[in-house]
């Protein structure tokens, strides 16, 4: 071959035959006659066979014409898909969505998420990692990175999604036995399930306004607020546990928030959602994080519990 043929030819090709002549496919292309003349006069320069036979008439296809139209007709056709789909995955997210994600927050509400989520773009799969530590970004193939903290990180585009809340909570069961708490103070004389780190250590001022730890009972002390959930449950003692565990089972009445001094909730902590700004124009990524951000709303659906 001394030309190579090009997709154009291929196209001018399909549209002399399509048309049934090259001046009609000249107007069609909006090209002159001799450029279509050119472009077949080339390609069959370049095969070595005749693809055409030309009366003043009429054109026939020669058997090898025949062939490079059936098969040059559906590899535009393919190509054309190809772009469209192409253009389209920029525009309607489709494709594997990777989101990483605490284990306590993706057991008990990331699930339900995605679900909803699905449903308005079942195009889209989704590969969820459930894990404690940070994952950085700059080293893994993570698209989101949900994550509950004071502040948000740095070095990471960010989108805060809800305020985190905790409250202390006791089962019914446990109540009836051990009496209602409603001074921090009285945790004393209760079974306290702890998080090492994250339930908050009590201390009362003495007459010279010192600070003292209290001493707590501590039967259970565990690095899983699931643990401790599943221990509040089976009438095993207080927790302080964040509220988009509990909310659930509060409405249910499985769980008692405790009013502990006057206060039913403490807002400490917000949902962020971490990605790479060059991600945020990539349809998965966008329109998973403005679904989030309209689900979840600015209270949750976990919180309708806590008074106005």
């Amino acid at each position: 071959m001394s030309t190579p043929i090009s997709l154009k030819h291929l196209e001018f090709f399909v549209r002399i035959v399509d048309c049934g002549g090259l001046s009609e496919a000249a107007v069609q292309l909006n090209v002159s006659p001799s450029a279509v003349s050119k472009s077949l006069a080339a390609m069959e320069d370049t095969l070595g066979t005749t693809l055409i036979k030309r009366t003043t008439r009429s054109i026939t296809l020669t058997d090898a014409g025949q062939y490079l139209f059936n098969r040059a007709n559906k590899l535009l056709k393919e190509f054309d898909e190809t772009l469209n789909t192409t253009s389209g995955y920029y525009h309607n997210p489709q494709g594997e969505l990777r989101i990483t994600c605490s284990i306590a927050f993706g057991y008990s509400r990331l699930v339900n998420l995605v679900d909803k989520y699905r449903t308005q773009y079942p195009d889209v799969n989704l590969y969820i990692d459930l894990n404690d530590n940070f994952v950085n970004l700059n080293d893994t193939d993570f698209d989101i990175a949900l994550r509950i903290s004071t502040a948000p990180p740095q070095n990471y585009a960010t989108r805060k999604l809800v305020p985190i809340r905790w409250a202390y909570c006791a089962s019914p069961g446990y109540l009836a036995k051990k009496g209602m708490p409603l001074r921090r103070t009285d945790l004393v004389d209760h079974d306290c399930l702890v998080y090492p780190g994250l339930t908050p250590v009590l201390k009362v001022a003495d007459e010279q306004d010192r600070l003292h730890q209290l001493k707590l009972h501590m039967p259970i002390q565990a690095n899983s607020s699931l643990v401790l959930l599943k221990s509040v449950l089976e009438d095993q003692g207080v927790a302080y546990l964040p509220t988009y565990l509990i909310g659930d089972h509060i409405q249910k009445e499985e769980i008692t928030p405790l009013m502990l001094d006057g206060t039913i909730a403490c807002e400490t902590h917000t949902l962020y959602a971490l990605y790479f700004p060059s991600k945020y124009s990539n349809p998965k990524v966008r329109s998973f994080i403005d679904f989030l951000v309209a689900e979840l709303g600015t209270l949750p659906a976990w919180d309708n519990w806590i008074p106005g």
